[in-house]
């Protein structure tokens, strides 16, 4: 069944379900699987620079989901076999953890030995001194051996309180980051997190719960501080080589942090819609070309993203410079990995796939199930595969799959997978970095290697010696140039002992790369934000952006910590120039060109109180840009509409009312600046000023008259403006605010008009400007809109009069009259209407939308009972589909869809499907009620309203034909009040044939053999 359940994968919450095509049991099919490891890697099709090879596979590695080689080269492997089930009552878990060990150096992994066992639902490990941290069973927890036996035999809960209800949806993949803390994905179900019992820092495990809902987890692992952080990753948690950070989401395959909630909480009033950047193509428009017979539980999202997992940033070189940096995602519904190209923009990146049509990684083996990656110890990419017939959770399937017979097939396999290059330098000799522990020197000279499983295991080896007597080395290495590049020096030093402002200093002086600049900007402000020394140092910094450090890389890591005021004039003037160079097209490389959204947003981090300041320094750059094309205007009105905008909502929303009046008097009052600044800074105004519109006309009210005129002024040729129809999607919010703030008859009825616009935006914010107009104008405006307005606007306007005690008697009126039929009352507006305070008027509401199904077809649904208990055939139920349903339902490769799509069936019960064939007016989409259009010769014209423009309306008819009628033509244009679909079906259909319709929409996705054939009910 196929419609609006999230189904799961393995530690994450699947959209999609894949199966193999085996039918009860483990049949081989010679092309989709299963296979023995070594036919399976023959099936594989990659990059043409890449080969794969086998680590490691059943019995050594069974179910693994997590994988890490520790500083000796041995492999540590989590395995989960009690996925997905878990164990019976009262048993103990079924995950372990496995070591694995190469003693003749072929490549191969074998000789596993059990670390620890009988652990519920496990799924991620780092190591930590002389054990490991794991998540499992809403904890963390440290494992350690203390006798060298290899066997875990000391446990401590260091957290606890991470949600449990989900066996995928749970805490995951706990890392070291490059600040010194260690970071936890949060699986999507959040928790209430406490200190452990046996947290080794004392912390009190009676704290007050933190929650970590819609976010992820961090801890110091020296002092135990722990925290909330922005997120949230679901199962995939990766850093690229400057820190930043990435998560995945089933339907977001590559995802960035961009702001942490830290730097939000800066700039008082600061609010964004956004912290992340989908770097990726996330959701519907994302693309996936697999090789398997992939097959989603629904439809609608096949060859996307839908169970997106595992994502790693390849930080290493062995594969080759074109792959570094790349974004590799695991999609096991897809049989493949995925492989993205990022290119900066600014804070952020976008990014892309090297050759359409073709994946990183595929197979035609439907059992390759890759959920997670990994960085190994010769700097190859390692894929962890669970391999088995289903990878989704049973809790998210249709309730027909719940007990397929093939859910566990492939609980005793597991391979893990290495891709290395195909053409030499090849990384296949199978040599294995090491990590000489033996002095600091050592862990320090390798924090610069070019493996980055070796400077991740040197900087934890650092960290855990807690050491200060090591600093001076550190700040030996900071001192030297062409080594103060490694981006762990300076967190290292603050972590171990204090920053002090020459190792700042030392810092910038001898970077000769950027992977630095994130901690120097954090550690400094941290540290020194207020001193002399510190915005010294700041400014000069600048003058390292003539020498190899990227100017827009510098100017938003500096603008995410450092406030505005710090800087000089002088450099002040260098960010705003910097701006402005890159309007110009074609004259910026990708990484210098700004996205407008992030560029307003760095600059209000940057503002702090200062927001005023900000404003009108970036208004005068852009007055005094005399733009020399159309493209450089249409870029300047972008970053203007971005910018200027949310600056001044930014000064109202910090509730400074001279700041504000100085806005409108010096900007929007003076008739030397643009129309853009203009309307932009009031628009900004509009939506940020406390007491909305009319606080804000007070305050325009009390203005010069010579600044009042030019306002007027303003709103005048946002009215014109809106007329010519040749606004960009950027400006019409802007405009339409401008209306919001007007009383004027014209201005009035511009809105009305505009509501009724084709398109679909326009309509929207037109009615969302009205309704912030004066409760005289809006009412009366409503009540003459509704009978006139159809689809999302009909609804808003529906929603907007239920809302309020003096609109919702005239919506009531409405419905009484019949003009309004009961049943377009969806269930939102009906609890609308029903938390009003007046309760005379719920009252009535109550009354008249109780709704009493037609005595016929209460009788018809009781005789059709039987339907629901008589053997069915899906395949006839096709044929008695395509005689009586096809002309408006469209189901697999038969019909046409008129009507709401119905094929998207996982949701749906076969009662409810009897429901609605038989009484098709029980439940109505406002978008699919019938309408009958009169026109002038007198014709009548029936269907569903397909599209309408200010000229004519469009109906869509059964077998999708469209009839067109000017509007000039239209004599009258009603809404039916009953479905297209005709009440009488039962006429045409027997009880049998009922049955089996409902049965070919209830399992025509399962007809071609990849789902076994026992789920067919």
């Amino acid at each position: 069944m196929l419609l609006n359940v999230r189904v799961s994968l393995l530690l994450v919450s699947l959209i999609a379900i894949s199966t193999s095509c085996a039918l009860g049991q483990e049949n081989k099919n010679a092309e989709f699987g299963p296979f023995s490891a070594e036919e399976a890697a023959k099936k594989f099709v990659l990059h043409a620079d890449c080969k794969i090879e086998l680590v490691a596979a059943e019995p050594d590695v069974i179910d693994p989901v997590h994988i890490a080689f520790n500083t000796d080269g041995k492999l540590w492997v989590v395995e989960m076999t009690d996925y997905p089930n878990g164990p019976g009552d009262g048993q103990p878990g079924l995950s372990r953890i496995r070591v694995l060990s190469d003693d003749d150096g072929d490549g191969r992994f074998n000789n596993p030995v059990t670390f620890a066992e009988k652990l519920l639902f496990a799924n991620g490990l780092m190591f930590w001194k002389d054990g490991v941290i794991v998540t499992t069973d809403g904890k963390i927890q440290f494992m350690r051996d203390t006798n060298g036996d290899g066997k875990a035999d000391e446990t401590q809960v260091w957290f606890e309180g991470f949600a449990t209800e989900n066996p995928q949806l749970r805490h995951n993949h706990p890392q070291l980051a490059m600040d010194c803390k260690i970071y936890i994905a949060n699986g999507l179900r959040g928790g209430n997190i406490v200190p452990g019992p046996d947290n080794p820092w004392g912390l009190d495990p009676k704290a007050k719960p933190l929650s970590i809902s819609g976010r992820d987890f961090r801890f110091d692992p020296l002092t135990g501080k722990y925290e909330a952080i922005a997120g949230m990753a679901q199962f995939g948690m990766a850093f690229d080589a400057h820190g930043n950070r990435f998560v995945c989401t089933n339907r977001n395959p590559g995802r960035q942090i961009v702001l942490e909630d830290e730097q939000l909480k800066l700039t008082p009033g600061l609010r964004i819609p956004r912290f992340y950047e989908d770097v990726a193509a996330a959701g519907e428009d994302s693309k996936l070309y697999p090789l398997s017979r992939t097959w989603t539980t629904s439809n609608l999202h096949a060859n996307q993203f839908t169970a997106a997992c595992g994502a790693l940033i390849y930080n290493d070189s062995s594969l080759g410079d074109n792959f570094f940096g790349n974004i590799f995602t695991c999609d096991p519904t897809a049989n493949l990995v995925h492989r993205e190209i990022p290119v900066s923009i600014g804070p952020t990146s976008r990014s892309h796939s090297e050759t359409e049509g073709v994946e990183f990684l595929a197979t035609k083996d439907e059992w390759f199930r890759p959920v997670n990656l990994a960085h190994g110890p010769d700097k190859a990419l390692y894929v962890v595969d669970m391999y088995r017939a289903v990878i989704e959770h049973p809790q998210f399937m249709p309730v027909e799959l719940k007990d397929r017979p093939d859910l566990t097939l492939g609980l005793d396999k597991g391979r893990i997978w290495r891709v290395v290059r195909s053409q030499p330098p090849a990384a296949s000799d199978h040599k294995l970095e090491v990590v000489d522990s033996s002095s600091p020197d050592q862990l320090i000279e390798a924090l610069s290697s070019n493996s980055v499983w070796k400077q991740n295991h040197a900087q934890r080896l650092l960290i855990e010696s807690d050491s200060k007597e090591i600093v001076p080395q550190l700040r030996n290495r900071i001192n030297t140039p062409k080594t103060s590049d490694e981006k762990h020096l300076l967190p290292l030093i603050a972590t171990l002992d204090k920053l002090t402002m020459a190792d700042l200093e030392a810092a910038m002086s001898n970077a000769n790369d950027i992977y630095f600049l994130k901690s120097f900007f954090e550690l400094g402000q941290r540290h020194f934000g207020e001193t002399p020394e510190w915005k010294e140092l700041v400014n000069s910094s600048f003058q390292r952006t003539d020498s190899g450090i990227p100017v827009s890389s510098f100017i938003f890591e500096m603008l995410g910590q450092v406030p505005w005021k710090t800087l000089s004039e002088a450099d002040q003037k260098i960010v705003l120039d910097q701006i402005l160079k890159q309007i110009v097209p074609g004259t910026q490389k990708d990484s210098e060109q700004y996205d407008p959204y992030w560029l307003s947003v760095y600059l209000r981090l940057a503002a702090r109180s200062e927001s005023l300041d900000v404003s009108t320094q970036l208004i005068a750059a852009f007055e005094k840009f005399n733009p020399k094309n159309e493209a450089e205007k249409q870029a300047l009105r972008l970053q203007t509409y971005a910018a200027v905008r949310d600056l001044a909502e930014l000064v109202a929303k910090q509730n400074q009312k001279d700041q504000a009046r100085t806005l409108l008097a010096t900007i929007v009052g003076n008739e030397n600046n643009s129309f853009t600044t203009r309307m932009s800074v009031l628009s900004g105004l509009v939506q940020g000023f406390p007491g909305g519109r009319t606080a804000l006309n007070s305050l325009i009210a009390s203005l010069p008259d010579k600044a009042k005129e030019n306002i007027a002024a303003t709103m005048t040729e946002a009215t014109r403006e809106l007329k010519t129809k040749d606004s960009i999607a950027e400006e019409l919010p802007i405009l339409f605010d401008l209306l919001s703030l007007a009383d004027d008859d014209a201005s009035l009825q511009q809105l009305i008009t505009a509501t009724g616009s084709g398109d679909a935006t326009r309509a929207s914010l037109a009615l969302s400007a009205l309704l912030k107009r004066p409760a005289a104008q809006v009412n009366p405006a409503l009540v003459e809109l509704l009978p006139k307005r159809r689809g999302s606007v009909r609804r808003s306007i529906l929603q907007a009069m239920a809302s309020n005690t003096s609109r919702a008697p005239a919506l009531l009126d409405e419905i009484e009259s019949g003009r309004v039929p009961a049943l377009e009352i969806d269930a939102t507006v009906e609890k609308t209407l029903y938390r009003l305070s007046d309760k005379e008027l719920v009252a009535r509401a109550q009354k008249l939308l109780k709704r009493e199904p037609p005595a016929d077809r209460v009788k018809v649904l009781a005789e059709y009972q039987v339907s629901l208990t008589m053997d069915s055939d899906p395949l006839r139920g096709k044929v008695t589909f395509e005689k009586n349903c096809a002309t408006c339902h469209k189901v697999g490769d038969v019909g046409v869809n008129v009507a709401p799509d119905i094929s998207d069936s996982r949701t749906k019960t076969p009662d409810f499907y009897l429901m609605n064939i038989l009484d098709p007016n029980r439940a109505i989409d406002a978008n699919y009620f019938s309408f009958n259009i009169l026109d002038t010769d007198g014709k009548v014209h029936s269907g569903i309203v397909a599209s309408e423009t200010s000229t004519s309306v469009t109906l869509k008819q059964p077998e999708g034909k469209l009839v067109t009628i000017d509007r000039e033509n239209i004599e009258e244009f009603k809404n039916t009040g009953v479905s297209l679909m005709p009440v009488g079906l039962e006429r045409k259909m027997s009880k049998q044939e009922v049955a089996d319709v409902i049965s070919f929409i209830k399992n025509w996705r399962y007809l071609d053999g990849q789902i076994p054939k026992e789920v067919i009910k």
